[in-house]
């Protein structure tokens, strides 16, 4: 008995059909005939009931596939974590964050990653966040930088730091001057927000109800773009610690009572064939970044 054998067995008894089977698995019926025959002889059952026009299984058969299915399952995984392997003996890593975040953090942690790891080759990714997750659980990105909770169980994180957010204004608004504001007090403020996806509006969104804010209708695909438009009066924006530049002197950043924030993790797939060097990575990079 084998993998190849187990293969056939759960091909005919999914397709019901011999013919089907042997055409999924590309090989010749006549072959796969026998081989099923070959397994019911090592076993000592009959797998299959053969009938003129259809194939069904037996009690016991329906008992032995989803050991079967598991055992491919767990082969897959094997084969996957030795892909993994290859890319570790490649010395590369995949790195992903989202773009309200990225070019604010991925400069210093790259920084940091390389006195550790010189010889380490980092591929860097900035997706929105359900791009990411999507690479993730695709084994296509080692690890993403992504904001709390990630909602999906067969994911892990570690938390790397605590990211505020302030009132970005600009200079010469009403507002300028105040060291610290209540959001419930700020009523009909022209709101700026990112574009649909990206998770800082979804943030935005949930601190700043409808009812307090009027949300302006221009959308922005980055931070940048909405520092841009508070400096000339459009509105005003939440901006997180990281992306806030204090000796600009056309935006003034001003602290919220409520002191609302995001977490910041390094997220990964349970189970990575390189979980260990994630862990210390994730160790390494533990703190926040200096604006």
């Amino acid at each position: 008995m084998n993998l190849r054998d187990l293969s056939y067995l759960v091909a005919v008894a999914e397709l019901k059909n011999f013919s089907q089977a042997a055409e999924h698995c590309s090989i010749s019926q006549p072959t796969l005939s026998t081989q099923i025959k070959k397994l019911e002889d090592y076993l000592g059952v009959d797998l299959f009931l053969r009938e003129k026009n259809a194939v069904e299984t037996t009690e016991i058969c329906r008992e032995i596939l989803p050991i079967a299915r598991r055992i491919l399952d767990d082969a897959r995984s094997i084969r996957q974590i030795a892909a993994h392997a290859s890319a570790r003996h490649r010395n590369m890593l995949s790195l992903g964050a989202f773009p309200s975040l990225a070019s604010y953090v991925l400069p210093e942690y790259v920084f940091r990653i390389k006195q550790h790891y010189p010889d380490l080759k980092i591929q860097l990714v900035e997706e929105k966040t359900n791009a990411l997750v999507a690479l993730l659980l695709d084994k296509k990105l080692d690890a993403a930088l992504l904001a709390l909770p990630v909602e999906q169980a067969n994911l892990e994180s570690r938390t790397l730091f605590e990211d505020p957010f302030t009132l970005a204004v600009c200079a010469d608004h009403p507002l300028a001057e105040q060291e610290e504001i209540d959001l419930n007090t700020v009523a009909k403020e022209n709101l700026l927000l990112l574009d649909e996806g990206h998770c800082l509006r979804d943030q935005a969104l949930k601190l700043c109800h409808p009812s307090r804010f009027v949300e302006h209708d221009f959308r922005a695909s980055s931070l940048e773009t909405l520092r841009f438009m508070v400096k000339n009066g459009v509105g005003v924006t939440l901006m997180p610690s990281v992306a806030v530049q204090p000796d600009d002197p056309d935006i003034r950043y001003i602290n919220i009572r409520q002191r609302p924030s995001r977490q910041i993790a390094l997220v990964w797939i349970k189970n990575h064939p390189r979980g260990e060097l994630l862990e210390t990575l994730a160790g390494l990079l533990a703190y926040k970044p200096l604006p």
